[in-house]
């Protein structure tokens, strides 16, 4: 059973050496595709020497580079993986176990995650999450996706899907089809990812991680100079800012 991961990157220098490295010995094969990185992300992934990478340039558009890269995987199974995620020891040794040992009775994984806000001292609330598949909702991503006869790929970022060769998206399957595992990965799409970055940063005051809270190994790695560290926290004009737009967020999310 082999594992391919698949990811697609633009100025993601801040994670993306964490990422990687948190990953990539319980995989056999990672496809990072760059859509023009004008920050160190390049540099930064050069410095992993590993086999496993396979980095290419792509121009086209994320739902056609999604395409690209399942028509050029062998394995058995696509680990769909984000520039800025990182991946406990457990929680990616539990994906590796699980697809080892599923024998084709599943076609999809949905992990959880922290979704970080403000820095890595912090995530958003429970109430935040509105990913909703099987029922459930929450702070929920599909990380694993079999590569079944006829998976192909649909739609238009961020609407873009794997579909089967009957039309169906993945996250619609039968529940029977679909597995969910407990332990979460650290995402960061909402902090800064890059010194490039010219994304909105979401301003909010998110519930503090309590002080024996463990973060993911990789971050206690010795890394190369060039990667910056993700101890920063966040600074006094994003506080003031988040403080006054978070209770508005609140009362929005319990509204809709």
């Amino acid at each position: 059973m082999k594992i391919s991961a698949h990811m697609i990157v633009k100025n993601e220098e801040n994670f993306i050496w964490y990422v990687v490295n948190s990953v990539i010995s319980y995989v056999d094969k990672i496809m990072i595709w760059d859509q023009g990185s004008t920050d160190k992300t390049i540099e930064i992934i050069k410095t992993i020497n590993n086999p496993k990478i396979i980095f290419k340039k792509a121009s086209e558009d994320v739902g056609t580079i999604r395409q690209r890269m399942l028509d050029e995987t062998n394995g058995d199974w696509i680990f769909i993986l984000d520039g800025d995620e990182i991946w406990y020891e457990q929680t990616i040794k539990n994906l590796q176990f699980t697809i080892y040992n599923l024998q084709n009775k599943k076609d999809l994984i949905v992990v959880p995650n922290h979704m970080l806000i403000g820095d890595i001292f912090h995530y958003q609330e429970k109430a935040a999450g509105k990913y909703k598949i099987c029922g459930k909702v929450g702070h929920y991503n599909i990380r694993a996706v079999r590569k079944i006869d006829g998976l192909h790929v649909e739609g238009i970022y961020p609407n873009e899907a794997y579909v089967t060769k009957e039309g169906v998206k993945v996250q619609d399957l039968n529940k029977e089809r679909i597995l969910f595992l407990e332990t979460p990965y650290l995402h960061a799409s909402f902090l800064k990812r890059s010194s490039k970055d010219v994304r909105k940063v979401k301003h909010e005051i998110g519930k503090s991680f309590s002080k024996d809270f463990y973060y993911p190994e990789v971050f206690f790695e010795e890394r190369p100079s060039i990667v910056p560290s993700p101890w920063k926290t966040m600074s006094g004009g994003y506080r003031l800012r988040a403080l006054l737009e978070t209770p508005l967020k609140k009362i929005k999310r319990r509204i809709i």
